[in-house]
């Protein structure tokens, strides 16, 4: 273990609206997974039944997403070199998983390509139109990363756009007649769980779905990226991809920072909480009565219904837009953080002086590899294989990332350490999502016999 740090005075915090960012990429990003794919199908299918576990599933990722930002803004490098200090082998580990778990990204842009193909239809099949859609999508937002100078700006202002447009779209259509009569069912299925209504083909994706609820698996380590390139704490000392150095005494600017970071996340994880809430609201009123599911190669297609409504046809061709949108931001921030990541970890083992350069080869790289298994299955197929992965790296980092800030207590101003109940709240976190990894293995076995 190597958690020798260099000690900085903390920079001084630039108030709230300067630091505030990082939690609307994450909100943005999410709104592409649970949001409109999994909640929504699970409503549409079996109503209020599985609604009291939306909350609780959001509220788990809580003190892990603001601990791995918390690492950047204590220390002002990323979440992957505190791995790295921790054991070389483990973070070898996921680093492998991470990159298997992100070959399958591309079904996200395959799932922005269904609405799209509804919206210009091309005359073949769905599957083949989605295909293709797909595929422009992603050099559009390829030629978009790469000509950018500082790509985080480009990805922040786009998510910005992508999560005020489609949570407008969405209040917009919550406050029509037709679906506002059913919020009183709606409240009170938030107290009648019934999980034996699910069937068992439906088990995988309902674990997925309460794991994956907002951010999850390797896609919660970004936030450590964006903290960085947004200056939050010691990233403002620490540019790029380097090691980092710790607060050399306490100040009021640690907590100013720590109160911004909390915020920061909360933004990201209550934001997904309304916007999920209302997908799912819409879904229970508009799709649920009509027996329509969000699935295959119509995972978007379907809510367009909620639009039909207050604007008919033209509120149908909008959300099949805005829900494009929704989708193919995954790609982006996804395949820019990816990018990222590999560079840093390329560069903790080997001197790379251009590691401008080296972004630009493995994101061309990325994009050869998404355009390939793009078209292999359908996007709902594809993103559970790709969770899975992800399953299995999240319960290792989980642990990982509570030992690291254990660890560096003895290290930091009292300020800046993790606190009694912060250390139990998070072994819950951990354990939660141990539970639900045990549940999914469990479930794979029954299924065979």
């Amino acid at each position: 273990m190597n958690f020798n740090f260099d000690k900085q005075e903390f920079p001084k915090f630039p108030g709230i609206k300067k630091a505030l960012g990082p939690g609307i990429i994450w909100l943005a990003l999410a709104q592409g997974s649970g949001e409109l794919i999994w909640w929504p199908y699970f409503i549409a299918k079996y109503g209020t039944a599985l609604l009291p576990l939306l909350i609780p599933s959001a509220l788990i990722q809580l003190p892990l997403t603001y601990h791995i930002g918390k690492y950047s803004m204590l220390t002002g490098e990323s979440i992957w070199r505190g791995f790295f200090r921790l054991s070389k082998k483990l973070t070898l580990v996921l680093w492998i998983l991470m990159n298997l778990s992100f070959f399958w990204f591309g079904s996200f842009v395959v799932a922005g390509g269904t609405a799209l193909s509804e919206l210009i239809p091309l005359g073949l099949s769905k599957k083949v139109e989605s295909t293709i859609f797909g595929y422009i999508l992603i050099i559009l937002m390829f030629i978009m990363l790469i000509k950018a100078k500082k790509t985080y700006q480009i990805v922040e202002k786009f998510m910005w756009f992508v999560a005020v447009g489609t949570s407008t779209g969405l209040l917009i259509s919550c406050l029509h007649p037709q679906v506002i009569k059913n919020l009183k069912d709606f409240i009170i299925g938030f107290f009648k769980l019934k999980i034996s209504v699910v069937e068992p083909k439906d088990y995988e994706e309902l674990i997925t779905a309460i794991t994956f609820m907002g951010l999850g698996g390797f896609w919660s380590l970004f936030y450590s990226y964006w903290i960085k390139e947004k200056g939050f704490g010691m990233s403002q000392k620490i540019i790029g991809f380097e090691y980092g150095a710790i607060p050399s005494k306490d100040s009021a600017e640690i907590k100013k920072w720590n109160k911004a970071l909390f915020l920061d996340s909360s933004v990201g994880i209550f934001g997904n909480i309304i916007t999920t809430l209302m997908t799912c609201f819409l879904a229970f009123s508009i799709l649920h009565p009509q027996g329509l599911l969000p699935e295959g190669y119509k995972i978007a297609v379907v809510q367009s219904e909620f639009f039909r409504g207050w604007f008919g046809d033209i509120g149908v061709k909008i959300f099949l837009f805005s829900s494009a949108l929704f989708l193919i931001d995954t790609w982006i921030s996804t395949a820019d953080s990816v990018a990222k990541t590999n560079v840093d970890f390329i560069k903790m083992l080997i001197p790379v002086k251009d590691t401008q350069k080296l972004y630009k080869i493995l994101l061309v790289a990325i994009t050869i590899i998404t355009l390939i298994t793009l078209p292999i299955a359908p996007p709902g197929e594809l993103i559970v294989i790709s969770a899975m992965i992800g399953f299995v790296g999240m319960v290792i980092f989980s642990f990982l990332i509570l030992f690291i800030h254990v660890k560096m207590r003895k290290l930091l101003p009292k300020s800046a350490q993790i606190k009694s109940p912060g250390i139990v709240i998070f072994s819950l976190t951990g354990i939660s999502y141990l539970g639900l990894f045990i549940l999914y293995i469990l479930e794979k076995i029954l299924t065979k016999f």
